[in-house]
């Protein structure tokens, strides 16, 4: 252990008489160190604001499909209203069952015309969506049985619409496909959690939700079937439960029990696959950014060689007074070992440092927020992976320095 100290001070002392020299030997391992380190804070950062923007805007949220998943469609296995009304009777733990109907239409007051989005839904698709209100409220069931001319706006509508958020009581006029009337707002949603909810619709854009029967009157529909429904559970532990037996029972109510045709794509999976693809860039641009530690071993090899070469008498010396060949290696490699984890711990601090400055920016000018996260693991594997190029492109500089001559060495001037 002495023995090991002691070729720690003689590789400190080393790099010490040559600071320009090791400074220099060491960018390539810092720049290498530091460009994955920021890559991977960053792409943690943005993973983790990003999957808690969506699962605030939309966990939980699972869409049941007449169909599969591949496309195809079964007409017979669509949906109706009393199929929503029976699965909110008999299947526990559905918080929301609804159709969502939306489309683009025009929306028409003082201000001009603007372009509209709508959903024609069901009073509890409020709770598939929750949020909080600015003011008035959301449908009732009153309203939606009778189907009245009312709806709900989110802020940025109604400021499109009218110029401010106090419009709870005001009227707009609503075309869409052939049909028209006048919708009376009776609530505002305020701004969502999620920044990217919130950044998803155009500034001119009125985005709201009405009555699907009042939608239906409007455009004089008879369509009564559902390609697919907007299922929310209670509880996220008995959501795959209650998706289960909501099929089971759509299969039964239409006759087709085990036939496949019903099938579901829950924002869960959405989400996985997301958070996989940023996995994917993340480790193949830290694997680009990590050629550059190729670079900077080839540099610790290079300054070790010439290390050798300026030290040959001193070698010479140490192996005439009875130095081990192995004691003269080991020495070489623990200088080359040390050069490239000061690197590292060099490269991690300026990874780090970026990393948080990149989020910032990001944050700044997306309006996300984005924390950079390097976890210990990571950490870890880094300081040994930059011992560990030190160690593997000082192994031959150590070898020739170990390998030297005593009397050769001691000829050397």
């Amino acid at each position: 252990m002495s023995q090991l100290l002691e070729y720690l001070k003689i590789s400190l002392k080393s790099i010490w008489n040559n600071k320009m020299r090791s400074i220099l030997t060491m960018l390539g391992i810092i720049i290498g160190i530091g460009s994955v380190i920021m890559i991977v804070s960053v792409g943690n950062g943005v993973k983790n604001s990003v999957s808690g923007q969506l699962n605030s805007a939309f966990s939980g949220q699972t869409y049941i499909m007449s169909g599969k998943l591949t496309g195809e469609s079964y007409p017979e296995a669509e949906f109706t209203i009393d199929d929503i009304d029976a699965g909110k009777e008999k299947v526990e733990h559905v918080k929301s069952l609804t159709m969502e109907v939306s489309g683009y239409g025009s929306a028409l007051s003082k201000k001009g015309e603007k372009t509209a989005y709508f959903y024609a839904v069901t009073p509890d698709y409020i709770l598939a969506n929750p949020k909080e209100f600015e003011s008035g409220r959301y449908f009732t069931q009153e309203e939606y049985d009778s189907a009245a001319r009312v709806c709900v706006v989110t802020r940025t509508g109604a400021m499109n619409l009218f110029g401010h958020t106090d419009v709870v009581g005001q009227s707009f006029t609503f075309e869409s496909y052939g049909g028209s009337a006048e919708l009376t707002i009776v609530g505002v949603k305020g701004k969502s959690d999620s920044e990217l909810y919130d950044m998803v619709y155009m500034e001119d854009e009125v985005e709201f939700d009405m009555p699907y029967t009042t939608y239906a009157s409007i455009n004089g529909s008879e369509e009564n079937t559902f390609q697919q429904l907007l299922f929310v559970p209670d509880s996220m532990e008995e959501a795959e439960g209650a998706i289960r037996k909501l099929i089971t029972l759509f299969e039964a109510r239409k006759h087709i029990l085990g036939q496949s045709k019903i099938s579901y794509l829950s924002f869960t999976s959405y989400l996985d696959q997301m958070m996989q693809i940023i996995n994917y860039i993340t480790i193949f641009i830290s694997f680009v950014a990590a050629i550059s530690l190729l670079v900077g071993g080839v540099g610790v090899m290079n300054i070790m060689l010439v290390s050798v070469t300026e030290r040959t008498r001193e070698i010479g010396i140490r192996k005439s007074l009875g130095a081990k060949t192995s004691s003269i290696m080991i020495q070489f490699l623990a200088e080359a070992g040390v050069l490239t984890i000061i690197g590292g711990l060099l490269g991690m601090l300026f990874g780090y440092l970026g990393g948080e400055l990149i989020c910032f920016i990001i944050s700044k000018v997306a309006g996300l927020g984005i924390v950079a996260s390097v976890s210990p693991g990571v950490v870890i594997a880094v300081v040994l992976f930059s011992a560990g190029i030190g160690l593997f492109f000082g192994i031959y500089p150590a070898k020739k320095a170990a390998a030297l001559s005593p009397i050769e060495a001691l000829r050397q001037e």
